[in-house]
Order: C-alpha cells, then structure tokens, then sequence
C-alpha cells in the first residue's frame, strides 16, 4: 500500500503500538466456534481431544479396566475427524486470506496490472474504519498505481493476516505489514482491511481500508500519493 514521508509527529511511539496491534475488525464480525475450531484452525482441538484419549487409556491401563478404552477410542475418532474435516474443508475466510497473500505479493512485485484486475468495478477506498464513507473506484486504482513508480515497494514483510468469513462467499481479511517503499524513510508498519467477494467463480476485492499507517489512523485522504 501507500503513505507519503513521515514527519515526526508521525512517528511510532509505545501508545501508537499498543493501539496498532488491536484489532481493526467491525466488532459484528465475528466467526463461530464450529468455524474457528473446526473448520479454520481444528489443530487445537484435535490435539485437546488426542491428549483427553491419551490419558483415558493410561487410567485403564493403570486399572486394568479395558472397558474404559471404548471411550478413549471414541474421543479420538472424534479429534481425527475433527482434523480431517478442518484440513479438507476451505471456509471463505481462509479462500480470501490466500487471495490477500497473492494480491500483496503481486503489490511487492509490482504487477499494478494484476492487482488492479482484482478490483471490483464498484470497488471503494476506506480511510481509518470500513464504516466510514468509502471513496471512488478511481481513488482506489490511483493509490495502487503509486505502487509502480514513487511508492514501489523495496521490501515487504506480513506480520497480521487475520481473516473471518461474512458469508458463503465473502469474508474480511485484516492484514499488518512492515513496509519499505520508494518514498518512505525506512520501514514502515501499517494495517488494512480487505473485503473480498466472490462472484462467478472468482474474488474480487469490494474495498480497502487503510487503518493505520506509522501506528497513527490517517484522515482525509493523506494515504494517497
């Protein structure tokens, strides 16, 4: 993404960095037990369940009361299937997380044509929260041309991808990066919300949001070149 030269009252202090590690989602956004721990992230418990059957067989063994297996054994069915569902299943949060990673690779290359391609012709440009009025498509397209000439990116680095679903095919993505552009003095952390979409078989981004760059909430439109 972009941001224009710090001043030093742009700078990163212990407040700012508190601030810039809470989560930016909308707070409506928020995804299900059976979707975070099954389907998204089902190792913690798998692993739980696994540890539960591991012990249930060790207090029979001690005991010599081999009927105490039958449950071991149906607890870890349960964390196998768990895992194997979670590993077979792709949720849309976790489809528009692997879009985000591409869509920033393709920023880090920079391949403008390719990230642009992904934008949704109504696609809308957010600065400080989603819930704020959105500006144009062009204003959109214009801060990611900036990628290509005064704010190429050097040097790159995700430090956040956190992604909930929002619907069968959508999901927000909130993504952190650490950032050396052309134009920037140093590296630079910042964060980001995208809205991803799907629609005939293909996601499309349905808006940014620049949250914060340097640790501060821009305002207006200063994270336009």
């Amino acid at each position: 993404m972009t941001w224009n030269r710090l001043d030093p009252s742009r700078r990163l202090t212990a407040g700012r960095f508190a601030e810039f590690w809470k989560s930016a989602m909308p707070d409506s956004a928020r995804s299900g037990f059976f979707t975070s721990f099954v389907l998204e992230n089902p190792w913690p418990l798998a692993v739980f369940l696994t540890i539960v059957a591991a012990t249930i067989c060790w207090v029979a063994v001690q005991r010599d009361e081999r009927r105490i297996l039958i449950p071991a054994g149906i607890t870890f069915a349960i964390g196998a299937i768990i895992l194997a569902v979670g590993l077979l299943v792709e949720t849309s949060g976790e489809a528009a997380a692997n879009q985000t990673r591409n869509f920033v690779t393709a920023a880090s290359d920079g391949r403008i044509d390719e990230m642009l391609a992904r934008l949704d012709p109504d696609a809308t440009l957010h600065v400080g929260r989603i819930e704020r009025p959105g500006l144009p498509v062009e204003e959109l397209r214009q801060m990611i041309d900036g990628l290509g000439s005064r704010h190429r990116i050097e040097q790159n680095t995700i430090t956040l991808l956190n992604s909930i679903g929002t619907g069968p095919n959508a999901a927000l993505v909130e993504l952190a990066c650490l950032t050396r552009t052309a134009s920037s003095l140093g590296t630079v952390p910042s964060r980001w919300i995208l809205e991803w979409e799907r629609g005939s078989g293909r996601w499309l981004v349905r808006s940014i949001t620049a949250v914060s760059i340097a640790g501060r909430t821009p305002t207006g439109r200063t994270v336009l070149p």
